[in-house]
């Protein structure tokens, strides 16, 4: 086996010598020895993945039906190509294994049903990850289509599906399926996971996280929720695999009044809001953003609040509690980094907050944080609608492709030999440029409203979980609080509170929540 490795490097030296900015190395396993392990699409994954990188100019090596052995010498000798790397992309389709916490991907010569047998016909994922470490690029992407199933389950050796893996600094790890679950390996020439990132891979202008975004979308959506994508990243900054031109914002109506309201959600000025109705007077969060002016207005015109002060009224509380509850409702500032915050630098938020209540004097932290709550409740219900229209007009415009597609198809071949039918097949094109420009569009809109549904489930959980129950739903939809919710929102308002309270950490990264979305659920 080190004679085949050795030999391994030294063949494809010339290859890794010309590698750049961008490398990938794709790994698939589909012929095993084992004849019970073989597997349809792996090989076709890697094909279908090499073709779509090398159109995006990534340096990319494929490595199919390997060994152990074969494996670990591309992996070393990925580490050395990728080294300071603008981005390095890691795949691998096959069986993959989680024995006692760590995940093994099993190579072509597994052929056993010991956990010393893996050993030697693996290779883990903590090796995978220590050849990023070494090489240190900018992003770090590992694919992993490798759940098709575990041939240890069975025995009681081992849970099914791979094990959670946070991703490092630098990393972003991408799923095929949720913990413990096991992804299809697809009825056509690729897995349904794969075909979802080949899909969506080249689309121009797509953050890396938004692109993985999409792909866990159209895989929840064409499994019926059977099988769930999810992430693990910390990556900082934005990474592109094909450039951050793409599709104007500008043509994409919702999609850019979603960036609007997210950027100013949390402002404390009354300008952005007075700007975000100016630009989309029958907006979707227009209403909120009168109730901003008129709550900044009415703090403001008040004064000074009488009675205990703020810093005394908030002594026994949590700071970034507090200040979360405050960002919520727009009295204090959205920020980043790890400033200290204190009681003290909350006090004059805190303070506008009061002077807006009907009574002053019963301000409390209860009350701020039943507010708040209420508040992100509230954006949960209306972003929810949402998300619910566009999926379905998702659903609907994709199978209006399908066939717009399918009927140029049979165009083009009658095109070949009569003439007459070349008119008809540029009117064929034209439609589905179209359709496929409407598509555009409600994809770009639900790329801002998934995130920022998950931003809200995310801080509603971190902040004021005990707050968000079927109580303040009650109140939402008798129209008490902040502003009577319409009864058409009650409905979205209690998904979103049972989203809330089944939060779970385990499946953090996979928009499990969006099985709720699809057509004829929730």
């Amino acid at each position: 086996m080190v004679r085949f490795a050795i030999l391994f490097v030294v063949m494809f030296a010339p290859f890794w010598a010309h590698a750049q900015g961008r490398v990938a190395l794709l790994v698939g396993n589909a012929q095993y020895d084992d004849p019970a392990l073989v597997l349809a699409n792996p090989a076709n994954d890697v094909a279908a993945l090499q073709r779509a990188l090398e159109d995006l100019d990534f340096q990319v090596f494929p490595v199919v039906d390997q060994d152990r052995a074969g494996v670990t010498a591309a992996l070393d000798a990925f580490a050395d190509a990728a080294k300071n790397a603008d981005m390095a992309v890691f795949f691998f389709a096959g069986h993959g294994v989680q024995i006692n916490g760590e995940n093994h991907f099993i190579t072509r010569e597994f052929n056993g049903t010991t956990l010393a047998n893996l050993a030697d016909a693996s290779v883990s994922l903590t090796q995978v990850r220590e050849a990023f470490a070494s090489a240190a690029p900018k992003i770090g992407i590992l694919i992993l289509d490798a759940c098709r199933n575990n041939p240890f389950v069975e025995s009681g050796q081992a849970a099914q599906g791979l094990a959670r893996s946070a991703g490092g600094a630098g990393l972003l790890i991408a799923y095929a399926t949720d913990p413990g679950n096991v992804a299809y390996d697809g009825q056509g020439e690729n897995s349904v996971f794969t075909t979802a990132i080949i899909d969506h891979i080249a689309t121009p202008g797509l953050d890396a996280r938004i692109m993985f975004g999409r792909v866990r979308q159209q895989v929840i959506l064409q499994t019926r929720g059977e099988q769930i994508p999810w992430v693990e990243e910390a990556v900082l900054g934005e990474h592109y695999f094909a450039g951050r031109l793409g599709v104007a914002m500008a043509g994409a109506g919702s999609a850019v009044e979603m960036q609007k309201w997210r950027e100013i959600s949390a402002q404390t000025e009354i300008e952005p809001f007075v700007d975000y109705i100016a630009q989309f007077p029958d907006g979707v969060f227009t209403q909120f953003a009168r109730d901003r002016i008129a709550m900044i207005r009415q703090a403001r015109a008040a004064g000074a609040p009488s009675g205990r002060s703020s810093a005394e009224i908030l002594a026994a509380e949590d700071p970034v509690r507090v200040k979360a509850a405050l960002q919520v409702l727009g009295f204090a500032q959205q920020s980043r980094g790890l400033t200290l915050i204190t009681i003290s630098d909350l006090a004059s938020a805190f303070d506008l907050y009061r002077v807006q209540l009907p009574n002053p004097d019963e301000a409390s932290a209860d009350r701020l944080y039943q507010d708040a709550a209420r508040m992100t409740v509230f954006l949960g219900a209306t972003t929810a609608s949402q998300i619910r229209k566009d999926i379905a007009v998702l659903d609907s415009i994709s199978r209006t492709m399908d066939l717009a597609t399918n009927a140029a198809a049979e165009i083009a071949e009658i095109a070949q030999t009569n003439d007459a039918a070349i008119p008809v097949l540029e009117q064929a094109q034209r439609d589905i440029a179209d359709i496929q420009g409407s598509l555009d569009r409600v994809m770009a809109r639900l790329d801002q409203t998934r995130d920022y549904y998950q931003q809200l489930i995310d801080r509603a959980q971190n902040t004021f979980p005990d707050r968000v129950d079927s109580g303040l739903l009650e109140t939402l939809v008798r129209g008490n609080g902040l502003n009577p919710i319409e009864q058409t929102l009650a409905q979205n308002a209690a998904l979103f509170v049972k989203h809330v309270q089944a939060f779970d950490p385990e499946t953090r990264g996979s928009f499990a929540w969006m099985i709720d979305f699809l057509p004829g659920n929730g």
